[in-house]
């Protein structure tokens, strides 16, 4: 073959290699074009600009999660004017939590296409026209239509549009930014409890589901903030970056000159795939070959549907039990409180403690097992406020540290894909096991309700610590930056 080469005249030669180079240049189109995938030699900001990204994505996550956590302050006693059962209920709230989760399956080609900005904003015009619809619902499709669908949906986007801005911006300071990420965040249930439950007496259910919805409309300027990286990246690295494209430039040059012609090469890189190869490509499916990618997806499917529903059955479990709406709207804000110092406290307390997210998570995610068993026996009110009191410390840790397990594991260009596919695996499951809960409700009582979301929080950190145990045992690691198992 090489001395066929040798043999070639010049001109022979060049278009010998046409194929190969033409590959080669829609490889580098592609990159160009997928807005994920800032190249090997990106380096984060880690400061500056991104501070404001951190803050503005805390108040995004405050906003867009206002009306969620609210809803049953909201929305209690419309609802059950309305005759809708407990069954009914969960349908609405999981359906919405799956919508919102399911539409993490077109996070990969949806950020390969836009920004993450032009995604957020496309999210908060979704997400006010499902919260505007909420105004005018008298039944069930209307609410399960705009509550779970646009909301929900709306939402999905504007959380991973949010995370995805937050770990481009930062990579070593990513324990800090989620902590004041998520402590603007954590300002929403300390506040928004009182101005739910004043509005409703002043106004009614419509006008306050109004003024939730003007609400999400500051999504609009908060998504603004999301510049793109590449105005805040370091000079000397976008010097690098202009070198190695301008090194790039004959092969574009050649390829104008020696135009290729499809029908001369039928075997070349550029052959015609499936139908399935190009879904899973397109979908970034391959990342479920990975074991503990789907370990570890599966854990926090779990997790999630357990700490999501508590979180918005929070009010109807305590209105069970017997507490009023001003107590309910007190130990909501006391545990909102607690939370908040924790997660401004975080990179401080960890700072020292050579422990890793996961375990750190572990550690949280166990406090708040142990706050739900507790809460589920009888308790006196000043009992209670103790209880959410310890809920809200042991939520802070977990909220924290939940944004950093994925990040730790992938690489910040397939992170989207990661991120969505295990937010399809939640949507899945809540849609499955969301009518679960009011059944357990109908026949027992929220007492099983709260141990049942325990038991699926228990299940995922056990599944979690088998794989390391199974690791530890055959002398394997996991590589945090590329996700493979290696020896």
């Amino acid at each position: 073959m090489a001395n066929e080469r040798e043999n070639l005249s010049p001109v022979e030669d060049a278009k010998a290699k046409v194929p190969t180079i033409q590959a080669t240049s829609v490889r580098a189109k592609k990159k160009r074009h997928n807005k994920s995938d800032l190249g090997d030699n990106f380096v984060a900001p880690d400061g500056g600009w991104g501070w404001f990204v951190s803050i503005a994505s805390g108040a995004n996550t405050l906003v867009t999660f206002a009306t969620a956590q609210q809803f049953g302050i909201i929305f209690r006693g419309h609802l059950d004017d309305m005759g809708i059962t407990s069954s009914q209920l969960t349908t609405i709230i999981n359906t919405q939590l799956a919508v919102s989760a399911v539409s993490g399956i077109f996070n990969g080609p949806l950020f390969r296409r836009f920004s993450y900005r032009q995604v957020a904003l496309m999210g908060s015009f979704l997400t006010f026209t499902g919260l505007f619809g909420c105004v005018f619902a008298n039944t069930f499709l209307f609410y399960l239509f705009a509550y779970s669908v646009f909301y929900g949906l709306g939402r999905g986007f504007v959380v991973s549009a949010s995370a995805l801005a937050i770990n481009t911006y930062f990579k070593k300071k990513r324990r800090a930014a989620a902590s004041y990420q998520f402590g603007v965040a954590a300002l929403g249930p300390i506040v928004l409890p009182y101005v739910a439950t004043y509005l409703l007496s002043s106004v009614g259910v419509r006008y306050t589901a109004l003024c939730f919805a003007a609400l999400s409309l500051n999504t609009l300027p908060f998504s603004l903030v999301y510049q793109p990286v590449r105005w805040h990246v370091r000079r000397q690295h976008q010097d690098e970056e202009s070198l190695q494209n301008n090194k790039e430039k004959p092969v574009d040059e050649t390829v104008k000159v020696l135009p290729y012609n499809e029908n001369q090469d039928q075997n070349s890189k550029l052959e015609k795939k499936s139908i399935l190869t190009k879904m899973v490509t397109f979908f970034d499916l391959d990342l479920l070959k990975d074991p503990s990618y789907l370990n570890l997806s599966l854990g926090l499917t779990l997790i999630n549907f357990a700490e999501i529903n508590f979180a918005i059955l929070t009010p109807f479990i305590l209105s069970d039990f017997g507490f009023e709406n001003n107590q309910i709207a007190l130990a909501m804000s006391l545990l909102g409180l607690c939370d908040l110092i924790v997660r401004f406290l975080v990179p401080f307390i960890t700072a020292n403690i050579k422990l890793g997210n996961k375990v750190f998570f572990a550690i949280g995610l166990l406090g708040m097992c142990i706050g739900r068993t507790v809460l589920s026996f009888p308790t006196t009110f000043h009992a209670m406020v103790a209880i959410f009191l310890w809920l809200g410390l042991s939520k802070g840790f977990r909220t924290v540290f939940w944004s950093l397990i994925l990040p730790g594991y992938v690489p910040l260009k397939r992170l989207p894909a990661a991120v969505g596919l295990q937010r399809l695996m939640s949507g899945i499951f809540s849609m499955a096991c969301g009518p679960i809960v009011g059944l357990i409700r109908d026949k027992s009582s929220y007492s099983m309700v709260l141990n049942f979301f325990n038991v699926l929080c228990v299940l995922a950190l056990f599944m979690w610590l088998l794989e390391a145990m199974i690791r530890k045992y055959r002398g394997y690691t996991s590589s945090p930056e590329t996700g493979n198992s290696k020896q």
